[in-house]
């Protein structure tokens, strides 16, 4: 969009043939979109109260369509957006660091005494667990 902001925001018919088009133009800030939705609402308004005085040609005025624009520009604003962190917690990182201690620990205790897989899966859980506790609360004291 060429057009200054400021012309758009006082005459928004000569830039744009329906409200709607406001909300689609990417160049706008919402403030300036919510700003020309305005301006176009005070001019239907206008042209609404001087047809009921009998005072216009008989046009048709934007109004209803500019208020419902004016709706969906506020629902927009209003809805959350989701954002994906860019750090982790760190916690699956810890888990993984923890399984692996774990069950090098119960691989050497099992090695050194009786061989049992039950103890290097009871090694590798308890790792599991502590290193995925520790990671966080390690995170969490940063």
């Amino acid at each position: 969009m060429n057009a200054n902001v400021e012309d758009l925001i006082a005459y928004p018919q000569r830039h744009f043939d329906r409200p709607e088009q406001v909300l689609t133009e990417p160049t706008l800030s919402v403030g300036d979109k919510r700003r020309i939705l305005e301006s176009w609402k005070l001019d239907a308004q206008r042209l609404a109260e001087s047809t009921s005085e009998n005072m216009s040609g008989g046009e048709e005025t934007d109004l209803r369509e500019v208020s419902k624009v004016l709706i969906r520009l506020k629902f927009l604003e209003d809805m959350p957006v989701a954002r994906q962190t860019k750090t982790s917690s760190g916690v699956g990182a810890g888990m993984a660091a923890g399984a692996l201690l774990g069950a090098g620990t119960g691989l050497v205790i099992s090695a050194l005494t009786v061989p049992s897989l039950v103890l290097v899966a009871q090694a590798s859980v308890a790792g599991l667990i502590l290193g995925g506790v520790g990671m966080a609360v390690r995170k969490a004291v940063r």
